[in-house]
């Protein structure tokens, strides 16, 4: 109630301010319900008045503290190992490998101690064929030769000098009756030197495996 008195009086005193003198002379404000609403804001009251009908703060709300950490689970149960998968299929059989290996060799020398063609030989001369053989039911990888010197030891120097050489070196055999390489056989070397060779010492190689 007290609040109410103050708060028309207020009114009373602005309404004679702002209306002036003539106005408060003419109307006489004895109840709230005469005052339209919103027509009086909180800036036309005085400073006691404000202070009056404005409410005291509320006190400050204390801060929450955390709470404690709860402890730590328990683990889980490990899973059922599952079963192991089935073996793949077995592979093709790879091919065979080599087997027997060996190499040959044949001496073509003047040198009868040191000669695999029989005593006098008279050495590889100019445009001859050299042959070598593999052991029965081995075929030929590689092969090769090498001029020698007298006494099966050493190059044979002569055959850099004059310019001898060989004109082919290849698989195969020779037919002796026709002088002529062998159709699909395999199972030695063949040499042919040129024209320039004049009775050298020669040694061919040849490296050989099983056929099957």
């Amino acid at each position: 109630m007290k609040l109410v008195i103050t708060v028309v009086a207020a009114l009373v005193a602005v309404l004679a301010i702002a209306s002036g003198a003539t106005a408060a002379g003419k109307y006489l404000i004895t109840s709230s319900s005469q005052v339209k609403d919103g027509a009086i804001s909180l800036a036309d009251l005085s400073p006691a008045v404000r202070k009056a009908v404005q409410g005291k703060g509320g006190n400050v709300g204390v801060q929450n503290v955390a709470g404690p950490q709860g402890s730590k689970g328990d683990p889980g149960v490990t899973g059922a190992k599952g079963d192991p998968g089935a073996p793949g299929a077995r592979g093709p059989q790879g091919p065979a490998g080599t087997s027997g290996y060996e190499v040959r060799t044949w001496r073509y020398s003047k040198d009868d101690a040191n000669s695999d063609s029989g005593p006098g030989y008279v050495g590889v001369g100019s445009g001859a064929i050299a042959t070598v053989a593999c052991s029965p039911g081995k075929v030929a990888l590689s092969g090769g030769y090498r001029f020698t010197s007298d006494g099966g030891s050493g190059f044979n120097a002569p055959a850099v000098s004059d310019g001898s050489g060989v004109v082919a070196s290849f698989p195969g055999r020779m037919d002796w009756n026709t002088n002529t390489v062998k159709p699909n056989d395999n199972s030695g070397w063949i040499v042919q030197v040129n024209s320039k060779v004049n009775a050298a010492d020669m040694t061919l190689y040849v490296v050989c495996v099983n056929a099957s």
